[in-house]
């Protein structure tokens, strides 16, 4: 799966699987300029580097202004950053989830840098590289959160998830370790959509929500002041990868570009720009 989608209001919505059909899709693209090319062969367009995008999964891929223009977040501006260390345009092909691995294999494009998990079934008819560890985040009130530094904290506070999420899964089996270490179990209480998770907090029926680490940086962001993520709490358990056409040319230099990227410190500041955790940005 790719990530649990969150519709945008107090929080953004986010949800997704693999499909392998391609309906939805548009031709509707972005350039930006770059210069003196030092590009890889095998470009689906000469000069520049081409994007399956979605731009519906803030803080990775969305709109500046909600419904159009420029496209930002940790995954555009790394297409971006590629790009230009290649020193090639920037190209992005928009078209709805269901369209992004069709797209990608049908020549539409070079690459999806688009929050996607490594699954084993990507990986069957995909390549990809290592660019995002993913995974479960609490956040809190402020000072809450700032107290909040393992697992076993989450333990007697009143915990607030999206109904049939993974996250679910994740705090039952935590409140199960409470009760087995003799402590209190959590309280956990399940909505239908992520946004009313935020304000079980913001209007103290939760002490805490749990959501994916990349859109609670989102959350925290859009609720400055009221909400805080307290890193550290859950471990990552899942990947996100840049994927390139199984078997092709450009495997092998997308890597590349992202470690050259990750190891000047561009990925780093480009995580920090959209609040997200930096520690989380791994290549390798």
């Amino acid at each position: 799966m790719k990530k649990s989608i969150m519709g945008i209001a107090a929080a953004v919505s986010l949800a997704v699987v693999l499909t392998g059909c391609a309906a939805g899709t548009e031709a509707t693209t972005d350039t930006t300029d770059s210069t003196s090319s030092n590009a890889p062969e095998g470009l689906v367009n000469a000069n520049a580097f081409t994007a399956c995008i979605d731009p519906e999964y803030a803080p990775l891929e969305y709109y500046a202004d909600s419904t159009g223009g420029d496209i930002i977040g940790f995954d555009a501006d790394g297409i971006r950053a590629v790009a230009d260390y290649w020193g090639v345009e920037t190209k992005f092909e928009i078209t709805s989830f269901d369209g992004l691995m069709p797209g990608l294999q049908t020549g539409r494009c070079d690459v999806i840098f688009g929050g996607l998990y490594m699954s084993e079934e990507r990986l069957q008819i995909a390549d990809a590289s290592a660019v995002m560890n993913a995974g479960p985040a609490a956040l809190a009130a402020p000072d809450l959160a700032a107290k909040l530094k393992e697992g076993a904290d989450l333990c007697g506070l009143r915990v607030a998830t999206q109904a049939a999420s993974s996250n679910t899964v994740s705090v039952e089996k935590l409140s199960d370790e409470c009760v087995a270490d003799g402590k209190e179990a959590i309280t956990l209480t399940e909505y239908p959509k992520t946004a009313e998770t935020v304000l079980a907090v913001i209007n103290g029926k939760s002490d805490v929500l749990v959501e994916t680490n990349v859109a609670a940086a989102y959350m925290a962001t859009q609720n400055d002041g009221l909400l805080s993520v307290a890193n550290g709490v859950f471990d990552p358990d899942t990947t996100f990868g840049v994927f390139t056409p199984k078997d092709g040319v450009l495997t092998a230099a997308v890597a590349e570009a992202l470690r050259a990227l990750y190891d000047d410190g561009t990925l780093e500041k480009i995580a920090s720009d959209y609040n997200l955790d930096a520690s989380i940005v791994d290549v390798y």
